[in-house]
């Protein structure tokens, strides 16, 4: 009893003073939510503020390309790129298997406490819910095992990196579900095109950050570009933006671009094209079809190709537009231009006949030769014979001086500015520097290079009555001027006389259309390699013009090195013939033959 009462006063004061010390603690605390909710209100919003608003670029939509039809042939799709923090992951998965580590040591030194078990368990479930976290990106983004973590420890200084970009929002919001500390999305777009491969080297293609890169794209970016805004946001936990709070800069989408492209002769030109390289075993192959009244290119394609939509498989030898970037000698499709250049000179008129007896023509060490003696020939038989003989007598009728001024007028030698990245201007050299085997040369198109681009124009004119429309890929509001390059009776004999390579017994007759008059001309062009001709690498070549009577369109036709059919009338005629009826029939052009067509029907019929 006496102990109690001694003892009482001491406890007394520990409680006294254990009370106090708590009261005080609690008048401290409440006298700094006072002073914190008054006088520094601002302060902590501000910086609650900056841990929460962010400024985030709002990106462009990109403009879309569209046919001359107004359908749709590059467009834009939402997408969402990935990074991360690599150090504050990696620091993160370091912490946490630590307590992982050191969880595991406490389970086996002590047994039966359940705050401790609770404790292993979290620690436990908190690394490997991680692990299993970063597994699944790796499967989602496709890494091989292990790859992710070493892609971050190799960017650990950098403090950023991008772990997928340009993926589509489902697979984003996959991976931001995961709750990975430090992975953070910004919104974007990627381009999708309908058309896929067939129209890959007239459009390009834009790099991941969405800028163009290769065709239409390329030329015009600052059109379909747009610009990007800025705006003040609100995120959450996750880096998500849970609510826009101002515009700091209003974003301004691109513009929609048309193109003179009809998309279904586009996939036709291309379907046909593909299946006659394929069947010849050819290297390469290029078709063009222009509106001769308008300067309008139609379609346009090449093999091989690419799929922009594709970037796995993309391979950058096969991003060449080769029908406007590479140059080659046309051969014996320049020779209806070389009988126009005579016949605008004067030096002779569409009724002579040229005399190529006996078959070969010598200049010194060279020679010009034809397959057999064709005597003389009128110039419709010229064509239809492909005589390089006929052909170079002609050029040498002319005055170098006029013959070249005649090709320049065309086009040759200067670069299209058809609205092509890289166009090539081929080469047409100064008729100073021209001796007589070159001048006799360039009358059956070798001395001289052309693009596809360049040739096809060059036979528009030929197509619209002598006169010459600028080209475009653009869709025309209004026709621009046109340039005379020769006279429309001219133009209308060389026609009449091209329709002659396009009979029974002409180069050209597997370019027959049922219930169309055709007028075109073969080629097969060896090539200089090496300082010498080859015996074995050609370019065959078909360029024609539909309907012959009312002329309209312009088709021209490459094959690169066929290792079948190895002349123009059987390598590049078929394309022509099948892609120029599709495009007659789609854009409603009436036949000018029906007598023909008739007739053909009838013998039909009777077999």
């Amino acid at each position: 009893m006496s102990k109690r009462k001694l003892a009482s006063p001491v406890f007394q004061g520990r409680r006294r003073f254990l009370m106090l010390a708590l009261l005080a603690i609690i008048g401290v605390l409440m006298l700094r939510a006072v002073w914190l909710e008054i006088f520094d209100q601002s302060m902590l919003q501000e910086r609650a503020d900056q841990r929460q608003t962010k400024i985030v670029t709002v990106p462009a939509y990109r403009g879309m390309i569209l046919d001359r039809n107004g359908d749709p042939m590059a467009v834009s799709t939402p997408v969402q790129t990935l990074s991360c923090n690599p150090k504050l992951l990696l620091d993160t998965r370091t912490s946490l298997r630590d307590e992982y580590e050191a969880a595991l040591r406490l389970a086996e030194a002590t047994q039966g406490d359940e705050r401790l078990a609770a404790e292993r368990a979290l620690a436990t479930t908190r690394f490997v819910k991680l692990e299993e976290s970063l597994r699944r990106v790796e499967e989602i983004l496709e890494y091989p095992p292990g790859q992710l973590l070493q892609n971050l420890e190799e960017a650990r200084s950098k403090n950023f990196y991008y772990l997928g970009r340009q993926l589509p929002p489902e697979l984003a919001e996959d991976i931001l579900a995961l709750d990975i500390p430090g992975i953070e999305s910004t919104l974007g777009y990627r381009r999708f095109y309908p058309l896929a491969e067939t129209s890959g080297h007239v459009l390009g293609m834009t790099d991941t950050d969405g800028k163009g890169i290769e065709g239409i794209e390329k030329v015009s970016d600052t059109l379909l570009a747009g610009q990007d805004g800025r705006m003040r946001v609100v995120k959450d936990g996750r880096n998500r933006i849970v609510e826009s709070i101002e515009s700091l800069k209003d974003m301004v989408p691109g513009q929609a671009v048309q193109l003179s492209i009809d998309r279904r002769i586009q996939y036709i030109a291309y379907k046909q094209l593909k299946e006659q390289v394929v069947r010849l075993e050819a290297k390469a192959g290029s078709i063009i079809v222009m509106d001769a009244q308008t300067g309008e290119i139609l379609a346009m394609a090449n093999l091989p190709s690419f799929n922009p939509n594709n970037r796995k498989q993309l391979d950058a030898q096969n991003y060449r537009n080769r029908a406007v970037t590479d140059k080659s000698e046309p051969g014996s499709t320049l020779k209806p231009l070389t009988v126009a250049a005579a016949l605008e000179s004067r030096v002779l008129s569409p009724e002579v006949e040229i005399d190529t007896s006996p078959g070969q023509l010598k200049f010194g060490k060279y020679t010009v030769r034809d397959p057999s003696n064709y005597g003389p020939i009128s110039l419709a038989s010229l064509l239809a014979k492909s005589s390089n003989v006929g052909a170079s007598r002609v050029a040498l009728l002319m005055n170098p001086r006029d013959h070249w001024m005649f090709l320049s007028r065309l086009g040759l030698g200067r670069v299209p500015a058809a609205g092509f990245p890289s166009e090539s201007s081929g080469q047409l050299s100064s008729y100073t520097e021209w001796g007589k085997v070159d001048h006799a040369s360039h009358g059956y198109g070798y001395g001289l290079s052309t693009s596809l681009l360049q040739l096809t124009h060059a036979y528009s004119a030929l197509a619209n009555q002598g006169q010459l429309m600028p080209a475009t890929i653009y869709k025309l509001d209004k026709l621009p001027l046109a340039q005379t390059v020769m006279s429309a009776a001219n133009a209308q004999a060389v026609v009449k006389m091209m329709e002659a390579v396009v009979q029974a017994d002409g180069t050209g007759k597997r370019a027959m259309i049922d219930g169309y008059r055709i007028a075109g001309k073969t080629g097969t062009a060896y090539k200089f390699i090496n300082n010498a001709y080859s015996n074995t690498r050609y370019m065959t070549s078909f360029s024609g013009i539909a309907p012959a009577s009312r002329p309209r369109l312009v088709v021209a036709v490459q094959i690169d090195e066929p290792k079948k059919d190895d002349s123009g009338g059987r390598a590049a005629a078929p394309v022509f013939s099948k892609v120029m009826a599709e495009a007659l029939r789609l854009l409603d052009i009436p036949p000018d033959d029906l007598k023909q067509a008739d007739t053909k029907t009838i013998k039909e019929g009777n077999t």
